[in-house]
């Protein structure tokens, strides 16, 4: 689900292994990039004004808030990084006849729950603390901004805990407490398990009976989700393609055009509500899929001591916890702060505003340094004992 930094490893035909490549730093920066406007989409919600309310300064503000309203654009380019990152383990397991199931659950189910499992405990934390000390009582029950939150005291039951944690958040309960980003997680566990159920069914290597078993679960269900999930999973498989297609050949100058031209689009996506939901998604996930293909085009090695290379690793490091544990603490940060207000933003206003986002940013990464940095190490563990 990752991309990480490691040792230079070429294989037997010479070519470089992708996660050394300038394409992998450039995933990772993407990556990375996402998390961050998903952080800084739920910070403006939760600390200033929306747009209509700005009286004084409207035009220069108007960049801020048009960078700050990205954040469900930032989770399609999640999806398609990681279809092609989930899929291309997938494919590079059975090309080697080394798949199992057991093998590939551990690795997804230890990359989800060694920051979800702590991540549920610290939302239960933040919350039950905002809630007992009344801060923000509005807020907290989901009486503002058009729910935005929702009822928190509803959302906080074991019933919907341990529904998380097995990833039915909008099947069968709502999202824990505040953490609303946790909805995307139910998509991409159940994208990971309907992946290889279909690639098998269509493998003509496995055995009949095994294909019958694997398409007779991938439709029971697909049929399950197909409501809330199973409509973005085409964007995953997106990523799939990219993994399935050979990177081309193209300059350097090509990819920073590229990137112009792409840059803006999560932005103009984000206000484009003429197009019904669903097709925006559909559209902008085929330019992300489009802007992705032309990055891997960075097939030479990269350089692990350019600063370049050092901020996209480390911003990319910590964007799982991110993306995870940000919601609840920002939450009470500002209701300690503001209670069920917000602030118009000025100078002053908007340097209080950043120094919350930076605290919340410092959160994270601790949080990250206890959990998502050993992931490796927890995941080696369980294996150990699996063998015995």
């Amino acid at each position: 689900m990752g991309l990480t930094s490691g040792t230079s490893s070429i294989d037997q035909t010479g070519k470089i292994s992708f996660k050394d490549t300038s394409a992998s730093v450039l995933f990772d920066l993407i990556r990375g990039l996402a998390a961050l406007i998903v952080l800084f989409g739920h910070w403006r919600n939760l600390v200033f004004v929306d747009y209509p309310s700005v009286a004084a300064h409207r035009l220069i503000l108007a960049l801020p808030y048009a960078l700050t309203s990205a954040g469900h654009q930032a989770v399609v380019i999640f999806f398609v990084l990681s279809g092609y990152l989930i899929s291309g383990s997938v494919f590079r397991s059975f090309s080697r006849n080394r798949w199992t199931w057991i093998e590939y659950l551990t690795h997804r189910l230890v990359r989800l729950w060694v920051v979800l499992v702590p991540g549920l405990l610290l939302c239960l934390l933040w919350d039950s603390a905002g809630l007992a000390f009344h801060l923000a009582p509005a807020l907290h029950n989901g009486h503002l901004r058009e729910g935005f939150i929702g009822n928190i005291p509803a959302r906080l039951t074991p019933k919907v805990f341990f529904g998380n944690l097995f990833f039915l958040q909008n099947l069968l309960v709502p999202v824990f407490g505040s953490d609303g980003p946790l909805w995307s997680l139910a998509n991409e566990f159940w994208y990971y398990l309907l992946f290889p159920l279909g690639l098998i069914t269509l493998r003509r290597q496995t055995s009949t009976p095994q294909r019958l078993l694997c398409g007779a679960l991938f439709l029971a269900m697909a049929s399950v989700l197909r409501h809330g999930i199973l409509p973005l999973f085409p964007i995953w498989l997106a990523g799939t393609a990219l993994a399935l297609m050979p990177p081309p050949r193209l300059s350097s100058r090509i990819r920073i055009l590229a990137a112009v031209a792409y840059a803006p689009l999560p932005f103009v996506f984000a206000k484009l509500h003429s197009l019904p939901d669903m097709l925006s998604d559909y559209l902008f996930g085929a330019a992300t899929f489009l802007f992705l293909w032309i990055v891997l085009s960075a097939t030479g090695q990269a350089h692990p001591k350019r600063i370049f290379t050092s901020f996209s690793r480390s911003i990319a490091k910590f964007s799982y916890t991110l993306y995870v544990v940000h919601f609840p603490f920002a939450l009470f940060l500002t209701a300690i702060i503001l209670g069920d207000q917000r602030w118009t933003p000025d100078s002053v206003h908007i340097l209080k505003g950043l120094g919350i986002a930076a605290v919340t940013l410092a959160y994270a990464w601790f949080v990250a340094s206890v959990t998502e940095f050993h992931t490796d190490r927890v995941r080696r563990w369980i294996e150990s004992r699996l063998r015995h």
